[in-house]
């Protein structure tokens, strides 16, 4: 089997010392712009994370592409032949540590910790009130990760709406009493820049805003004016349209927002190595491909 490595921006090298282990008879290949195309065109299988512009048509044998993530729009390129399967990875420990990052926004936010902050950097000590956390989050996106992310804010007191498109539940009818709206929808036509002026205009003023799905489904321009307007109060951005986020984005220097760069939760080579092992054998046995996309609905 011939493979081809999409992994940029992530270092291909643990993919290939753990492959040339456990499949030493596969032939890989590490994608680079210098490479002729005739060192990468007659791949069987992608293991990546984007295609660069150009590849996907030049493989005429490609049988197979599996996503070294759980999202897959950056691989669904219209230039891959519908009749080749796209499958991604499922990570339990990834949506574990989504949901703590979620959580941990979250409660900074509901317990006003950036106020208690500045007292330090005043040397003021000064009490406020402070109920627990019975904020209502809506969560859009109820799958492994939105219903993880679900699970624990519910067990830390907040009130938590799920809304999924498929619903046909109106988006801005489920963000109007929101304190707190976590994006962790797939990334499809339908859902990029679904977070738009109008969207964060029927939140209620000083909400917060958490993304940790993908960058475009937020219309950046239009949080930075609600943020700067002070109708939102706080926003969390694991995810931006552009990574990594370019020094002179305007997104550096917002009010009230925090910037991590995609790190909300990693999933192991291991785990990524062994879903992609199991589909490779798959292939080989005729056996049906795991975690198969949908690739009308992307996801």
């Amino acid at each position: 089997m011939k493979i081809l490595l999409l992994t940029h921006p992530l270092s291909a090298e643990p993919y290939v010392e753990a492959l040339r282990r456990l499949r030493p008879h596969d032939e890989l290949t590490v994608w680079s712009r210098e490479q002729p195309a005739s060192q990468w065109a007659d791949a069987d299988v992608v293991l990546g994370w984007r295609f660069p512009a150009g590849v996907a048509e030049a493989m005429s044998r490609l049988r197979w592409v599996c996503s070294v993530a759980a999202g897959v729009e950056k691989l669904l390129v219209p230039e891959l032949p519908a009749s080749v399967p796209v499958s991604r990875i499922i990570d339990p420990d990834q949506a574990l540590g989504i949901a703590q990052y979620v959580t941990a926004m979250a409660l900074r936010f509901a317990r006003e910790l950036p106020r208690y902050e500045q007292q330090q950097r005043e040397r003021l000590w000064a009490r406020h009130p402070m109920a627990a956390a019975r904020h209502r989050v809506c969560v859009l996106g109820q799958g492994a990760t939105g219903q993880a992310i679900s699970r624990m804010l519910s067990a830390c007191g907040f009130v938590v709406d799920g809304w999924r498109r498929s619903q046909g539940r109106p988006l801005h009818e489920a963000l109007r009493e929101a304190r707190i709206v976590v994006c962790a929808l797939p990334l499809t036509p339908e859902t990029s820049g679904l977070i738009d002026r109008a969207a964060l205009a029927v939140m209620p003023r000083a909400a917060a805003f958490i993304n940790i799905a993908r960058g475009a489904h937020v219309v950046e321009e239009d949080l930075l004016a609600a943020l700067r307007s002070g109708h939102l109060a706080f926003a969390a951005l694991d995810v931006q349209v552009h990574e990594p986020l370019p020094p002179d984005s305007p997104l550096w220097d917002a009010p009230n927002l925090i910037i991590t760069p995609h790190i909300a939760a990693q999933s192991s080579v291991d785990t990524i190595v062994a879903q992609f092992i199991e589909g490779l054998e798959a292939l080989e046995t005729g056996h049906p491909l795991p975690r198969l996309v949908d690739r009308q609905l992307g996801y």
